[in-house]
């Protein structure tokens, strides 16, 4: 009576639950956010410095791929800080049951689309 039970490694071909991902794309946008934090000391540095370091950041946050990258940075941040907001309020007692939990995760999702289009017409 060996029955040898079937396991799944790949990993992009299980099925996730919404909370699931809503969790995942946290831990990825913490660890963007993580990764960027030289780039950001570097531009406050320079900007800081002295005005041609400003002018310099400015004409640089001037180019279109600059300002996605920036775009990108602000909606990570907002989806970062809304998602941790969620998880801090499941972890002392409020949303833990299935149907909030799937309701929050997706006020999370909608809170960070629209924050994600208003910074775009900030931005362009």
């Amino acid at each position: 009576m060996n029955q040898q039970k079937f396991r799944n490694f790949d990993l992009l071909t299980i099925s996730y639950p919404f909370t699931a991902i809503i969790s995942i794309l946290h831990r990825i946008s913490g660890v963007f956010l993580f990764l960027l934090i030289p780039f950001l000391l570097w531009m406050l540095e320079t900007a800081t410095n002295s005005p041609d370091g400003f002018t310099y950041i400015y004409a640089v946050l001037a180019n279109p791929v600059a300002k996605l990258i920036l775009w990108c940075m602000l909606v990570a941040f907002w989806y970062h800080l809304l998602a941790g907001i969620r998880h801090l309020l499941m972890d002392i007692g409020i949303g833990e049951g299935l149907k909030s939990a799937r309701f929050t995760g997706g006020v999370t999702i909608a809170l960070t689309l629209i924050v994600a289009i208003f910074i775009g017409g900030w931005l362009w």
